[in-house]
């Protein structure tokens, strides 16, 4: 409190030592505590402490008797604002056309990837407004802010002093969970200083759609097109290829028969692209390039003998033709085996086929097994004269490759080209063999065992898929799953320093791993339990549970998308699992696929190009 004595003028001033100040409720009660009074020439200063809230009198007054004396009215607010929060109902989607939104296991749940538009309301009449906080609070209690507060007009449906809104960004705290809560805390002061704040609680999921095509089983892996189309093939007797938006609409379906060959997606030219996929019927099969736009049929290539086809296709551009062509590995019920392909682009006969040659016959190409290929080499394991052989030709030409094929320790489950070398999965099913090999792309050298460990001849462990991605610094780790006797494991092995690590895993992990940016690696087992570990340690991030279903074909990754296909901001990405006949999509960590990874996903690319010369979609 401040009081100043002014001197007349033509009058020398004669400043008492102090001034008398005291204070009262306008009611007579307590006013509270003054300070010792400090001077300076005219000017007196002493410090307030008000007994409570109220109407107070306060006098400054002269210590002489008769002298001046000022009495004023003053008012003392020592309560902060008082904050009520609210967030509103969560805006899971409107079901409809095969797809499902909404958590089925947490309700009324924003996702992880939404903006949340939070009121904030207070009848504070002397809010200062630039002092409001709005901070997002995560599982684990690290926080992030959580965005300016805009004020809302009286005329907006305003019932209290003051109203606004934050726009709340969920993927920005910390989420260690696959189901769980937030906080919106608010703090904020008045014009006197005095702090207040307010809060409000709301539930949280990574779960974004579920789509059912009832349409049958899923045994390949689903694929994702330029502009985030993913495409998925069912593969019962009337199976079909869909296409979805990445906010779950079904765009078009068509139906071509049991899918057990891609998705796979052409290169974009001017937003149009292929999706070429391998078909069954009851007798035959055929490879299809459909139309992205509307899933029409642009070529349909059926095989020249009854047999059917068992794996995945590979994508390249073959340097004879230097045209765009689909290869796969189509087994005749006669036993024998052809190499083929479709190229939409070519003026010759389709399908493009290659017989066997003089010497050992084509392999019976392994069912499920992928198909891999860099330039002209193809890559596929199968069996022929009854062993398990993992062999390469050149497309175009009937005998294999000089070299090849070899010998792998047991059936061969999974594939990925890595600088020079073909590491392959290998899983035995009558008894517990198999384990992870790496051969020379030439062929040349004998099939080196990286796991299990050891010298000898062993081969303890079944392994039925690898990813090679990023940790601790570096590019080259292999994650996969592993079924040695009595234990089901998740691993990092590193292919430099031979270095290993291991978590528990029930049950066993054979889809192949997806390897995402902010070192997160995602993993669904054999029964639907989804995971996201942390690529260095191998810690698990969260854990979706209860299962989803028997999963037989291996998850994807993809950009933050809305529901046109356009990148939108953000760290997250969506994690598309099969599982159970059904494709689920989920809000993840990462922003894509770790694009520094040799091989980060079932067939190395989100297109399932099988074919390391395909750039690994970045996510800018």
């Amino acid at each position: 409190m401040r009081a100043e004595l002014l001197v007349g003028t033509g009058f020398a001033g004669n400043f008492p030592e102090t001034l008398s100040f005291s204070v009262a409720r306008s009611d007579g009660g307590v006013g509270g505590t003054l300070a010792a009074v400090t001077r300076s020439e005219g000017v007196y200063t002493t410090q307030w402490t008000p007994a409570g809230e109220g109407e107070f009198r306060l006098t400054a007054a002269h210590p002489e008797a008769g002298g001046p004396s000022t009495t004023v009215n003053l008012t003392a607010d020592t309560t902060g604002p008082s904050f009520v929060v609210v967030v509103p109902q969560a805006d899971a989607g409107v079901p409809g056309g095969g797809t499902a939104y909404g958590d089925p296991a947490l309700a009324n749940a924003w996702r992880r990837d939404q903006v949340v538009p939070v009121e904030i309301r207070t009848n504070e009449p002397n809010l200062d407004l630039s002092t409001v906080t709005v901070t997002l609070v995560g599982t684990d209690g690290g926080s992030v802010p959580g965005g300016s507060v805009t004020a809302f007009a009286q005329s907006e449906s305003c019932d209290a002093g003051f109203c606004g809104v934050a726009q709340v960004k969920l993927w920005e705290p910390p989420f260690d969970a696959f189901r769980g809560t937030m906080t919106v805390d608010v703090q904020g002061e008045d014009t006197v200083g005095n702090t207040g704040s307010g809060a409000a609680t709301f539930n949280v999921t990574r779960w974004k759609w579920a789509f059912d095509g009832a349409a049958g089983a899923i045994r390949s892996g689903p694929a994702i097109g330029a502009v985030g189309t993913i495409y998925l093939g069912t593969a019962n007797t009337n199976g079909k290829v869909f296409a979805l938006t990445p906010g779950g609409a079904l765009n078009w379906e068509s139906q071509v028969g049991a899918v057990v060959g891609g998705p796979v997606v052409g290169a974009s030219d001017g937003g149009t692209e292929l999706v070429y996929v391998a078909a069954n019927s009851t007798s035959d099969g055929s490879l299809y390039a459909l139309r992205s736009g509307d899933g029409g049929t642009l070529l349909n290539c059926p095989m020249p003998v009854n047999g059917a086809f068992e794996g995945a296709l590979a994508l390249g551009t073959t340097s004879s033709a230097q045209l765009e062509t689909a290869v796969s590995v189509y087994n005749g019920n006669s036993g024998a085996s052809l190499i083929v392909g479709i190229r939409p682009g070519a003026t010759l006969t389709c399908p493009v086929t290659e017989s066997p040659g003089t010497g050992e016959p084509i392999p019976v190409l392994t069912a499920g097994t992928p198909i891999v290929m860099r330039n002209d080499s193809i890559f596929f394991a199968g069996a022929a004269s009854g062993s398990p052989k993992v062999t390469s030709y050149t497309f175009g030409f009937p005998t294999p490759r000089s070299n090849w094929p070899v010998n792998p320790p047991a059936v061969t489950r999974s594939l990925a080209l890595v600088g020079s070398d073909v590491i392959g999965a290998a899983a035995a099913t009558d008894f517990v063999s198999g384990g992870l090999f790496k051969i020379s792309q030439d062929g040349a050298a004998d099939v080196t065992r990286l796991y299990p460990a050891g010298t000898g001849s062993t081969w303890s462990s079944r392994v039925y898929s690898l990813a090679v991605g990023s940790a601790l610094g570096t590019s080259d780790n292999v994650f996969f799953g592993s079924e040695p006797s009595g234990r089901i494991d998740f691993n990092r092995l590193n292919l430099t320093s031979a270095a290993l690590q291991t978590a528990s895993s029930s049950p066993a992990i054979r889809a192949t791993p997806v390897v995402g940016v902010n070192g997160n690696v995602y993993t669904a087992t054999t029964n639907g339990t989804v995971s996201a570990w942390i690529a260095d340690t191998l810690s698990p991030r969260w854990t979706l549970t209860p299962a989803l279903g028997t999963v037989e074909a291996s998850p994807t990754l993809d950009c933050p998308r809305d529901a046109s296909g356009a990148l939108v901001e953000g760290s997250h990405g969506v994690l598309y699992v099969p599982a159970g006949g059904k494709l689920y999509a989920f809000v993840v960590d990462s922003r894509g696929l770790d694009t520094s990874a040799p091989w980060p996903k079932y067939q190395h690319d989100s297109r399932n190009t099988g074919n390391p010369a395909t750039p690994i979609t970045s996510c800018p």
